[in-house]
């Protein structure tokens, strides 16, 4: 009778790996390799855990310590090496079904057509997958780790700005209160001389006062008692009586100089705008603080298709040749302007802006309402929602309905922008000199965007900061 594919399967079983002589009593452990039962080492040996009963492959063990100094793997109990069905030994790994096979489960129906080897064969592409999978990680978890590092280094470098700016807040506080402190005492001490000079004229005053009335006071007792003369004595020095008797006009000297009165009234005017003079610093203060300074840049979006954008969206520039770019409702067509952007529905806000003029062009600066027209011809003014002041090299005009000339001492070449949403207030200086350049009111809706226009070659416009 033939032998059957099970019997030649066993006839033909591996060499055990330790000793090379034919399997006894095989054993195969997870990890793939399979030993006589006598040819493995004591459990003791093989550093078994008592609890778990857990051996190491001794030719694991010795690709581990070759390859790295870590520790070995443990490769799980000796049960879990027999087949549960049949009570045979594990020596096979079905990759279809992921089963661990004995020979009788190798040479069942279930496995016939399917892909089975033995476990030291089997268990090599996963191991490999694992080792390619760990160095993924560890890459990965490296790369996270330097992210951190850099990101910590940031954070250390903003912590040490803030550190450095509390010092500035507080030094520039310190010499305001110093400097203040200061002027307090000059203005207290100008008093005190003052409240000095006044009682000093004061005494003077008095003194002059009482001498005359003490001169009156000795003319009228001697008077008096010249009245109570006999007539013949009397007529005898009439006219001695008649000189004494005479009015003399006295002078009232004045109880404070007119040049004291003065340097008081002046001193007083001075004293009585300081409330006020405080207020609008304190106001101008808190202003200042609460302005939002933040980055603008200039919407591709919007811009029309004869202005060119820098790569940073920080400058625009007029452009003869127009440029072939997508059309979109957001983009202006009939006027060679652009938005910045973000747009603001609160707050106050400030930005500045350089102006290049070309010859016989000019720049627009201002904010616009979300709503702004921007197909066909689009008016430039407050009713069309563009607050804006219009530059050029011989004038400049507010964008207000009718328009309003600006006749400034000189065509500005940068402009500030301050926009306070809430007040309803969009302010313009000139950038250099800070004069102010118009200022409009309004009551705005919806979000309002940094407004700027450009036109004729060699005009150009940089947002700062």
């Amino acid at each position: 009778m033939p032998a059957t594919p099970s019997l030649k399967v066993v006839h033909e079983l591996p060499a055990c790996t330790l000793c090379a002589g034919p399997l006894e009593d095989a054993v195969t452990v997870p990890c793939g390799h399979t030993f006589c039962r006598l040819c493995l080492p004591a459990l003791s040996q093989m550093g078994a855990q008592p609890s778990g009963k857990i051996l190491l492959c001794p030719l694991c063990q010795e690709e581990e310590q070759a390859e790295t100094p870590i520790a070995p793997v443990p490769l799980g109990p000796l049960g879990e090496t027999y087949c549960e069905e049949h009570g045979e030994k594990i020596y096979f790994f079905c990759e279809n079904d992921a089963e661990f096979l004995c020979v009788f489960c190798r040479e069942g129906p279930t496995h016939q057509a399917h892909t089975v080897g033995f476990l030291d064969e089997a268990i090599q592409p996963y191991r490999d997958r694992l080792r390619s999978r760990l160095e993924a990680l560890s890459m990965e978890r490296d790369e996270i780790e330097d992210v951190k590092c850099r990101e910590d280094q940031k954070l250390q470098v903003l912590l040490t700005q803030i550190e450095s700016k509390k010092h500035q807040v507080e030094t520039a506080f310190e010499r305001l209160q110093q400097e203040l402190e200061q002027q307090q005492c000059l203005l207290l001490a100008r008093l005190r001389e003052l409240e000095q000079q006044i009682w000093k004229e004061r005494d003077e005053y008095i003194t002059k006062v009482s001498e005359e009335v003490t001169r009156l006071g000795a003319q009228v007792k001697e008077l008096e008692e010249k009245c109570q003369q006999p007539a013949s004595e009397l007529l005898q020095d009439v006219r001695v009586n008649q000189s004494r008797c005479e009015m003399k006009t006295f002078v009232s000297p004045e109880a404070i100089s007119p040049d004291l009165v003065k340097k008081i009234r002046d001193f007083h005017r001075k004293i009585l705008t300081l409330p006020e003079m405080m207020r609008v610093f304190s106001e101008n203060l808190a202003h200042h603080l609460e302005i939002d300074s933040g980055v603008i840049t200039l919407d591709p979006q919007t811009a029309s298709r004869s202005l060119v954008l820098s790569e940073d969206r920080k400058s625009v520039r007029y452009t003869r040749q127009k440029k072939n770019l997508p059309d979109s409702p957001l983009r202006f067509d009939g006027l060679p302007a652009v938005l910045g952007i973000p747009g603001f529905s609160s707050g106050r806000h400030r930005w500045q802006v350089d102006l290049q003029l070309g010859d016989g062009g000019g720049c627009t600066v201002g904010v616009a309402g979300e709503g702004v027209r921007r197909k066909g011809e689009m008016g430039l003014s407050a009713e069309d929602g563009v607050w804006a002041v219009i530059i050029s090299h011989q004038q400049c005009w507010a964008s207000t309905s009718p328009g309003t000339d600006l006749p400034l001492s000189e065509i500005p070449r940068g402009v500030s922008v301050a926009l306070d949403y809430e007040a309803g207030r969009v302010t313009l200086h000139n950038a250099q000199t800070q004069e102010p350049i118009f200022t409009f009111t309004a009551s705005f809706s919806g979000k309002v965007f940094p407004f700027f226009a450009v036109w004729k070659k060699g005009s150009c416009l940089t947002l700062k900061g």
